[in-house]
């Protein structure tokens, strides 16, 4: 007797424990092909049923020589993976890599892994609400992706339905006057303004704003999409120090809520939503179609290009050269302060020549706007000092200097790249302040023993010179961006990249470790508090609610669950993401029955889960 019951028990709660988890392919659950042929004309047949972009160079049904031949031509660049419904820019655990066409790789290398198994080319508001009607009727995990520019794979997800926003362009328009079309009497600025309506990347505005003699704060590389995670998320340019974040800029927004209804997001009205959208990171409250920007009046920018570099790998080398990049680093709070700004690298052991074939090299592009060039060269010249003596000890040192009219022939010049795809490393990130950077030295200097990788092994360093912490009048209380941002003036982004062998993580174990285990504390010692940018940092990070969002986060989590009450949107390390869990055959799962029972904070349990009651 007691048997049965317990048995009956069992099966009772079987229901309660599916429904707890998306529905996958092979589950009961999975829409039948007539179901999702309904679907697809409700959509104006614009539902793609997925395929990797590098299957046709592989054995089986897809092979094809001359499509192979054009994937294989566009593979490393933004714009094809940008084209393709599941091309990423940087593919974690990619599951078919590009082969040779004449190795007939067989079929069984290349599957989907854990992208999408459909996709919706949405080209207006309806296919999205349609798409997410049809995500929570048949329980569906759904994802979100405007160009795939993204270091945390945030727009793929196992068994998915995604929305792709690569081809929804309505235009862009820009206003001499925001004031004309502004309908909140609470946003009070004066300037002009862009309005977005669709998924443009940053490359499709720019000539139209140089040709207005206009600034967009965009971003550096020309892939991120305007509207999508770039800004959602923060968003760094390269005048941030002059004009703020790309999500200070925002104005109003049009978005797509869980529930499938299109609002306005702005200062008067959901003006909750408005300050999440604003640095709360994408994918998490809604699909935001639409955003209008502040753009402001073009200014001459003053560069100085700085390059330092050696090809020898003896220990006084490498130890000169970190020393000098102490130097350089203790200078960023007085760089930022009279100033500059820009975006540098340095790297220690690199693989690829750089320059005169250095092994290890500092580059940086050093700006300042509206000064006259003898203004800029007094300003730097405390740096220049510094580093000027390395010639004596074998190293190249080069210190440039050239003006611009206008930001749009800087930007020609010195920015405006495709982003580099392909590749993927371990990251580890860190904004530093003030107190990091020229409190302590002996700490400094003992940290860049650790930033410099291990020993033989290649490592790059991106700096984001920003400037914000010298800068407060840009911080928005609007906005929902990470407060680190502020109390910075650059981010720190260390990469171990995967060299050689598979993309996935499991081949590459030691190497996650390595940067999460030494890189990652020495960070937070050096920097306590400040965390990081949530869309260039470990997608593995354990401390992502403080890291990523800091004190915002329980605000964040509120208007999740208001705009979102039942988890449609789900990205990794996303607002919420805290009450999901990814099982090991990919299924995504609620850690717990109920939404009261959920973690408020860092996860709360001595087995690291959340706490369900």
């Amino acid at each position: 007797m007691e048997l049965t019951l317990a048995c009956a028990v069992l099966f009772a709660l079987l229901p309660l424990v599916a429904s707890q988890c998306k529905c996958t392919p092979g589950d009961r659950c999975w829409p039948s092909d007539k179901e999702w042929g309904r679907f697809n004309s409700s959509v104006a047949g614009r539902l793609i049923q997925t395929t990797p972009p590098a299957a046709p160079c592989y054995a089986g049904p897809s092979r094809d020589a001359a499509t192979c031949q054009a994937v294989t031509a566009g593979w490393s660049t933004a714009p094809f993976q940008a084209s393709q419904p599941i091309g990423y820019m940087y593919p974690i655990n990619g599951s078919c890599p590009l082969a040779q066409f004449a190795t007939n790789t067989p079929a069984t290398s290349c599957t989907i892994g854990n992208s999408p198994v459909y996709a919706v080319n949405v080209t207006e508001d309806e296919h999205i609400s349609k798409a997410i009607e049809f995500a929570k009727k048949n329980n569906i995990r759904l994802v979100i992706k405007s160009t795939g520019h993204d270091f945390l794979q945030r727009s793929t997800g196992y068994g998915s339905l995604s929305i792709w926003l690569q081809n929804y362009r309505r235009g862009f328009n820009f206003h001499d006057n925001f004031q004309v079309v502004n309908e909140c009497p609470k946003s009070d600025w004066r300037g002009s303004a862009l309005t977005i309506t669709g998924a443009y990347a940053w490359s499709d505005i720019y000539p139209t704003a140089f040709e207005k003699g206009l600034i967009a704060v965009g971003g550096n590389n020309r892939g991120p999409c305007s509207t999508g995670g770039w800004t959602q998320g923060g968003g760094h340019s390269p005048v941030t120090r002059y004009y703020g974040l790309g999500a200070d800029q925002v104005l109003s927004a049009r978005v797509v809520l869980a529930s499938g209804e299109v609002v306005t997001a702005s200062p008067c009205t959901n003006p909750d939503l408005f300050y999440a959208i604003k640095g709360g990171g994408g994918g998490t409250y809604g699909v935001v179609t639409q955003m209008t920007v502040k753009t402001y009046p073009t200014k001459n920018i003053n560069l100085i290009d700085v390059t330092i570099g050696t090809a020898s790998t003896s220990a006084n080398t490498t130890a000169r050269f970190l020393d000098a990049m102490t130097d350089v680093y203790a200078s960023y709070p007085y760089l930022s302060k009279v100033g500059f700004a820009g975006y540098g690298a340095w790297a220690m052991n690199s693989p690829v020549p750089i320059g005169g074939n250095f092994s290890s090299f500092f580059t940086q592009a050093f700006t300042t706007i509206g000064n006259d060039p003898a203004e800029t060269t007094r300003l730097f010249q405390p740096l220049a000092a510094k580093l000027n003596p390395l010639k004596d000890a074998g190293f190249t040192v080069s210190i440039t200097q050239k003006a611009f009219a206008d930001y749009g022939s800087y930007y020609a010049n010195k920015s405006g790249t495709d982003a580099t795809v392909g590749g993927v490393s371990a990251l580890a990130s860190r904004l530093l302040g003030k107190s990091a950077l020229e409190g302590n030295r002996t700490q400094l200097r003992q940290a860049m023993e650790t930033m410099a990788g291990l020993n033989g092994k290649a490592v790059f360093h991106t700096i984001v010179h920003h400037g914000l912490q010298t800068a407060p009048e840009m911080r928005d209380a609007s906005a929902a961006v990470q407060p680190g941002w502020y109390d910075s003036v650059i981010l720190d982004i260390f990469e171990r990249p995967i060299l050689d062998g598979g993309l996935s993580v499991s081949a590459n174990v030691d190497l996650f470790d390595d940067v999460r285990q030494n890189v990652l504390p020495v960070y937070r010692q050096l920097s306590p508090g400040t965390g990081t940018y949530m869309n260039e940092a470990d997608w593995g990070d354990d401390n992502f609610q403080e890291d990523f969002y800091a004190s915002n986060w329980k605000k964040l989590i509120e208007i999740k669950t208001k705009y979102d009450p039942e988890g449609v949107f789900y990205c990794q390390t996303c607002v919420g993401s805290d009450e999901w869990r990814q099982e090991n055959d990919g299924a995504l799962c609620r850690r717990c029955a109920s939404r009261e029972g959920r973690c408020n904070g860092r996860n709360d349990t001595a087995e690291g889960m959340c706490a369900c009651w």
